[in-house]
């Protein structure tokens, strides 16, 4: 009997356990993303409008490595990324990284405030499992 009771609080707590890795695909790696460096400018010959940031990612611990194929937009769009992120072992106490990806996007209007909003990211594990990740907040570019 202490045998059958002990083999089922096994079989929860992996239930459970799986339960609550069901957003990350066993494989894909999971991040913090963040932005810096955001400067918007105007070319004064042209009249064109730049934009220009980093989007940073930094493997949570325990994390296996893996590709950011691209990140998600608000509305419907994506950013290539394609940068590869490193595995961050269980013994480290913060998430890995940064592991940065550089963009500039030039227009000839300036678009309206909150166009540029990352929602999530798709990404693929060494395994080559792919997964597309929603961010718990989404995060302004512009």
């Amino acid at each position: 009997m202490k045998r059958w009771i002990g083999f089922m609080t096994l079989a929860l707590a992996a239930l459970a356990l799986l339960a609550a890795c069901s957003s990350y695909p066993i494989g894909t790696p999971s991040a913090v993303i963040s932005i810096n460096n955001q400067s918007l400018t105007q070319d004064q010959d042209t009249g064109n409008w730049k934009l220009e940031f980093q989007l940073e990612a930094r493997t949570l611990p325990g994390s296996p490595g893996g590709v950011i194929l691209e990140y998600k937009l608000d509305g419907g769009g994506s950013l290539s990324a394609g940068r590869r992120i490193e595995r961050c072992p269980t013994t480290e106490p913060d998430p890995c990284g940064p592991f940065t990806t550089n963009y500039t996007l030039e227009f000839t209007s300036l678009p309206p405030a909150g166009s540029f909003v990352v929602v999530g990211y798709t990404v693929m594990g060494e395994n080559g499992a792919v997964a597309t990740i929603s961010l718990s907040a989404p995060l302004r570019i512009y």
